[in-house]
């Protein structure tokens, strides 16, 4: 792991001699659930927590003959998709660590916190601020949990952020402490659970997410298969299975011919079969077949379009996309029309309150919560994600709103901000109010009326200028 190259703060290997070290646990390895100490929250729910060996005599395979788990899951497009249509708001919206201002009722950015622009430009010194937050983001999309290790500086505060994979990395509970337990470089390592950013969705204790692939692996499966059937299909000719039917009784010597010498479950060169399968495939589509010594074909299963087979297929994209809660339109797939308004700002707003702002919602109150020494939370120093840009309506309803708060007191450097937009200046930080626009101050203390007689007749009052 490319963590393990940076010095890192309040870290502990996990030692042979563990056992003889009051508070380090050694569970064994990370993939084998049975060594979990008691007292542990136990593993993730992950598909692949069992091993690559485990998986291989049949564990993780689904019901439609197919294994399923999140190092594969993202073969099946609409999981890329979905998984692509959530990271990527989470990695592009603007990030800052912000601090609450002299006035006490606003915030501004904490520019001079070390943190600060590695957080919006480099989080660590091998990737960008995007691929950082995109790759947790993905982890807790696909193994349940995101996990990102804090490296502090000696005052303890915040200088780096660091991705830990989410298949070795698990919460624990021994010796009254309660941990991180996770594998760098192939060696064991204890984090304190301060130290490490934890992002995840749905959980059945609170500590560890749950596996969206692990709970959708049989409607993920269901889908591979499909794909791998339709890919057979048009591999054959585009024709279904069937089997030959011979005029007469097959003898020793033709089964062997069929079976193989050995009984091997192969078409033996010599078999009559054997020209048969050298005339399928896509290279031979729509040729000329050749059946010898009187055999005839006879189809046995359902055609494609019998068993519906299209339709089937867009029902299990519709499934996967329900559980990552993506409409379908938003990954290309225009079967069902969208219930969330008429047009596409409608339902790209929808998308932003209902399924993204969750997570943003996770994102920040982990940062709030663990980035910050107690000195900095109490001086309110906060990490705000930025959804104003992707949440801003077309030009009409913005200049709409805008001139809106524009009367409600919302200055013209703070409209131009939104819009990213320079300043123009002290001018530009004076409040205005509605009636006919005017400064704050000259509601609040209007200017004196004086009397004023004109050619002898009665008085009348009129603001002085």
């Amino acid at each position: 792991m490319i963590a393990a190259e940076k010095p890192r703060h309040r870290v502990k290997a996990i030692s042979n001699r563990s056992a003889d070290v009051p508070g380090l646990v050694d569970t064994g390895a990370l993939s084998d659930g049975e060594n979990t100490p008691q007292g542990s929250f136990g593993p993730s729910q992950s598909v692949s927590q069992d091993g690559f060996f485990v998986r291989m005599i049949g564990h993780g395979k689904t019901n439609a003959g197919v294994f399923v788990g999140e190092h594969t899951a993202r073969n099946f497009p609409i999981v890329y998709a979905c998984v692509n249509r959530i990271s990527n708001p989470i990695a592009h919206f603007p990030l800052r660590i912000m601090r609450r201002a002299k006035d006490g009722l606003s915030s501004e950015e904490a520019s001079d916190h070390p943190l600060s622009r590695r957080l919006k430009m480099r989080p660590n010194d091998l990737m960008s601020s995007r691929t950082f937050r995109k790759t947790i983001q993905s982890h807790a999309l696909l193994w349940g949990n995101g996990y990102a290790e804090i490296e502090r500086n000696g005052r303890g505060q915040a200088v780096g952020l660091w991705p830990l994979m989410p298949e070795v990395t698990r919460p624990k509970k021994a010796g009254g402490r309660f941990f991180f337990e996770t594998k760098i470089n192939g060696k064991r390592f204890e984090i304190d659970h301060g130290d490490v950013i934890h992002i995840m969705d749905q959980s059945q204790d609170g500590y560890v997410g749950l596996s969206q692939v692990g709970l959708a692996r049989q409607a993920i499966g269901m889908g591979l298969a499909m794909e791998e059937f339709g890919a057979k299909f048009f591999a054959n000719d585009a024709k279904s299975g069937g089997f030959l039917m011979h005029p007469g009784k097959l003898t020793g010597s033709a089964k062997t011919n069929l079976r193989g010498p050995n009984g091997e479950r192969q078409t033996a060169p010599e078999s009559p079969a054997a020209a048969l399968e050298r005339q399928g495939g896509l290279d031979n589509a729509h040729r000329v077949k050749v059946l010898e010594e009187g055999m005839k074909w006879i189809t046995t299963t359902i055609p494609p379009e019998d068993a519906q087979f299209l339709g089937s297929r867009e029902m299990q994209i519709a499934e996967v996309a329900r559980i990552y809660d993506v409409p379908l339109i938003l990954v290309q797939s225009h079967e069902k029309s969208t219930s969330w308004g008429t047009g596409i700002e409608q339902l790209m707003i929808g998308f932003y309150q209902q399924t993204i702002a969750p997570w943003v919602g996770a994102w920040e109150e982990e940062f709030n919560w663990k980035l910050f020494t107690e000195e900095e939370q109490s001086l309110g120093y906060h990490v705000k994600f930025n959804m104003n840009a992707l949440l801003r309506g077309d030009m009409a309803a913005r200049s709409a709103f805008y001139k809106a708060m524009f009367e409600l007191g919302m200055t013209m450097n703070q409209i131009l901000a939104l819009e990213d937009m320079n300043g123009i200046g002290a001018n530009g930080d004076v409040n205005f109010v509605s009636n006919n626009v005017q400064t704050v101050e000259r509601a609040i203390n209007p200017p004196e009326t004086v009397s004023i007689v004109r050619n002898g007749g009665r008085a009348t009052e009129e603001d002085e200028e």
